[in-house]
């Protein structure tokens, strides 16, 4: 996976449309919060096996980062 500049700004990016898109409420919780809603909003898009998927591929890529 590859963890550059763009892909990082990227994410934040996403992160602040979410939680434009969200309203006030959303832009009063803490970042943490505000990033696990777009996530969990984002994998109820998929089926629970792929969500389930991506969770072990995220775990395991967080892993090999901070191992590196």
């Amino acid at each position: 996976m590859a963890n550059t500049k763009k892909t990082r700004a990227a994410a934040r990016t996403a992160l602040r449309a979410y939680v434009a898109a969200q309203g006030a409420a959303q832009a009063n919780e803490p970042r943490a919060w505000q990033a696990s809603d777009l996530i969990t909003d984002l994998l109820l898009t998929f089926t629970p096996a792929q969500a389930a998927e991506i969770l072990r591929r995220v775990e395991r890529d967080n892993d090999a980062d901070r191992n590196a």
